[in-house]
C-alpha cells in the first residue's frame, strides 16, 4: 500500500506547500495501490470501448442538467448543513484514478475529489496566498473551492461566477446558514460574458474544471480578461498540449477528450497572445493527478500585461 505524502506535492509543484496544505494531506490519509498488468490491461481495453460509444458532447446545451446537478447539491445542503454536502456528485465514481502518469487503485470514495483538493490548493496558496484582495473563481459550480480558500485566507473577498441560477442560489444559502457571509455570487455565461461584472484591482481569477466544458469556444472570455485585466489568471484545465504524445495513457486521456468537446486548442492561443505581447505566462504544468477517463487539471497560470 502506497500514500500521497507532501513531498509527492512538493515534487509535483516545485515548491514547499503550505502548512494547510500539509494538514489536508494528513487528514485525507490517501492511501492507494499500483495496479497489477492484467488490471492495468483491463482498464485501458475499458477504455478504449468506453471511448468508442456515442458519449454527450460538452457545450451550451447542457445547461440544464448543471442547474439540475447543483440543485441536488443545493437541496442536501439546505438538509445537513454541512459543505461536505458541496461535492459534486460526479466524484468518487470509480476506483481508479490517475496518478504520476499512471492508473491506481484506492478503497477511499472521493479519492478523485481529496486528490483534486490537495494541488488546487498548493497552486492556490503559492501563488494568490495574502497577495490579493479578491479572489474569483469563474465556473464555481457549488464553490466548494472558494469555501476552503476562504478558510486558509479570511480576509480576501470571495467571488464565485456560474452560468447556473442554483450556483448563485448555493452562494445565497452557504451566506444565510452562517457558514462563509462573506462569498458572493454573480451569475456569468463563458459564451456570452457580462462586462457588467467589476474586477476590481488586486484582484486574482482562476478556472477549475470548468472552461472544459466550452470546447473551443474559450476566445470571448479571454477577450473578456484583456479587458478586465485581473492581476493573475489560474487555470486548471484539460489541457492537452501539456499531455507526453508518448504515453498510451495521455493519449487516452485526449481522445477523451476530444470525444467530449472538452477544452481544446487553449494554451496554444494564449501562447499566440504572449508572442502577440498580451499576456505573459507565469507557468505551464501537469499536476499529474486525475480521474478514471480525464487528466483534468493541467495548470496555466498567466497574467496580462497592463
Amino acid at each position: 500500500m502506497k500514500k500521497i505524502i507532501a513531498k509527492d506535492i512538493e515534487d509535483i509543484v516545485g515548491f514547499p506547500i503550505s502548512d494547510y496544505c500539509k494538514q489536508t494531506i494528513k487528514k485525507f490519509n490517501l492511501e492507494y495501490q499500483p495496479l497489477t498488468q492484467q488490471e492495468r490491461d483491463k482498464v485501458i481495453l475499458d477504455m478504449i470501448y468506453h471511448i468508442n460509444l456515442d458519449l454527450e458532447k460538452a457545450g451550451k446545451h447542457r445547461l440544464e442538467k448543471w442547474e439540475n446537478g447543483w440543485d441536488e447539491n443545493l437541496e442536501l445542503l439546505k438538509t445537513r448543513n454541512d459543505i461536505s454536502n458541496l461535492v459534486p456528485k460526479y466524484f468518487g465514481k470509480y476506483n481508479i484514478m490517475r496518478w504520476k502518469g499512471d492508473f491506481i487503485k484506492s478503497d477511499i470514495k472521493y479519492f478523485d475529489y481529496y486528490q483534486l483538493v490537495i494541488l488546487v490548493d498548493a497552486i492556490l496558496h503559492e501563488y494568490i496566498g495574502n497577495k490579493y484582495n479578491n479572489i474569483f473563481e469563474f465556473g464555481c459550480g457549488p464553490a466548494y473551492h472558494l469555501l476552503r480558500f476562504g478558510e486558509f485566507n479570511n480576509d480576501i473577498n470571495l467571488i464565485g461566477l456560474d452560468w447556473t441560477i442554483s450556483s448563485q442560489n448555493i452562494i445565497q444559502n452557504i451566506n444565510e446558514l452562517g457558514i462563509n457571509n462573506k462569498i458572493k455570487g454573480y451569475n456569468f455565461d463563458f459564451f456570452n460574458p457580462d462586462y457588467q461584472i467589476d474586477i476590481p484591482e488586486s484582484s486574482a481569477i482562476f478556472t477549475c474544471n470548468a472552461l472544459e466544458q466550452i470546447g473551443e469556444k474559450y476566445k470571448d472570455f479571454i477577450d473578456f480578461l484583456l479587458f478586465k485585466k485581473p492581476d493573475i489568471c489560474i487555470n486548471f484545465e484539460p489541457i492537452p498540449e501539456l499531455l507526453d504524445k508518448e504515453s498510451l495513457i495521455d493519449q487516452l486521456c485526449v481522445m477523451y477528450s476530444e470525444k467530449r468537446n472538452y477544452l481544446k486548442g487553449y494554451l496554444s492561443y494564449l501562447e499566440q497572445l504572449e508572442q502577440e505581447g498580451k499576456i505573459e505566462i507565469i507557468l505551464k504544468k501537469r499536476l499529474f493527478g486525475g480521474s478514471l477517463y480525464l487528466e483534468g487539471y493541467p495548470t496555466v497560470i498567466w497574467k496580462v500585461k497592463k
